[in-house]
């Protein structure tokens, strides 16, 4: 199953990597650190491994509208922290925010010490900084960062109980939003067409099958890739994705489409070699 997150990043591929971050190690980081270049401009301060911008007005998504339209700073670090909390995905962007009801008095914090223990049970993703009267929101893009911010804002103000169970309903309800979307866009194109939008299905022989998410319950499973990097790797190099895809399935229990062995498995990560 390929994720939103992934997804987005294939279609900004083409994209040229700002020079800003051209140095950077770890690709995910620097690819959305060009896509905020591009969004809100150069950032205020440019660290070696650091971007960081500044009384941040939000521009709206196309499919989502900011919560809190403005944050304090907006930052991404080079870095690729593994995050299993509601579901997979990797966090390296930063979203912080003050808040007039945390602002610390005489020196010292005060927020209800209760509460931050419990937003650290919920995830670590969520900063409190008592003394500047501050949060910080930490995830893979601002959106969800946005959805955490809401959360935390909601719980100090006593409308929500800061659970685990809260905090995973609201971000699991922005995916399967974004889900419908997703769905859309694994279908643009003819099947088995050459497209330049959309992922395609390849085969173990290399061969383009029709349009990624078109497969059936019980078949073998084939791999997706974008057109650019399909191009990248030829049909050698597509083979033996598909084939290292394939074993690692058999491996992790689900060799067929539909064959896996419980409900939310984790996903089965291949590098292409591209």
């Amino acid at each position: 199953m390929i994720k939103l997150k992934d997804l987005l990043f294939e279609q900004e591929e083409e994209k040229k990597i700002h020079s800003l971050v051209s140095n950077w190690e770890n690709e995910m980081a620097q690819k959305y650190a060009s896509i905020l270049i591009d969004k809100y401009g150069e950032p205020k301060v440019k660290g070696e491994k650091m971007l960081l911008w500044e009384d941040v007005t939000l521009i709206d998504e196309e499919k989502y509208e900011y919560k809190v339209k403005k944050i304090d700073k907006l930052y991404v670090l080079d870095e690729h922290i593994e995050h299993s909390f509601p579901a997979d995905h990797i966090d390296y962007v930063y979203s912080t925010l003050k808040i007039p009801q945390i602002q610390a008095k005489d020196g010292k914090s005060t927020i209800d010490p209760d509460l931050v223990g419990k937003f650290a049970g919920v995830t670590g993703s969520i900063i409190v900084d008592g003394l500047k009267g501050e949060v910080t929101a930490r995830c893979g893009d601002t959106v969800a960062n946005d959805v955490t911010l809401n959360f935390v804002l909601d719980a100090i103000n006593g409308k929500v109980e800061a659970t685990k169970e809260e905090y995973g309903k609201r971000i699991l309800a922005l995916k399967e939003s974004l889900g419908e979307n997703l769905s859309q866009w694994f279908k643009k194109g003819g099947a088995g067409g050459t497209t330049a939008g959309g992922w395609d299905r390849y085969s173990s022989t290399g061969k383009k099958l029709g349009k990624c998410g078109g497969g059936k319950k019980g078949d073998a499973y084939a791999a997706c890739l974008s057109a650019s990097k399909a191009a990248k790797l030829g049909k050698k190099g597509i083979a033996s994705f598909v084939n290292r895809k394939r074993a690692a399935q058999k491996k992790a229990g689900d060799a067929k489409k539909g064959g896996e062995k419980s409900k939310g498995q984790k996903t089965t990560k291949v590098k292409t070699g591209a």
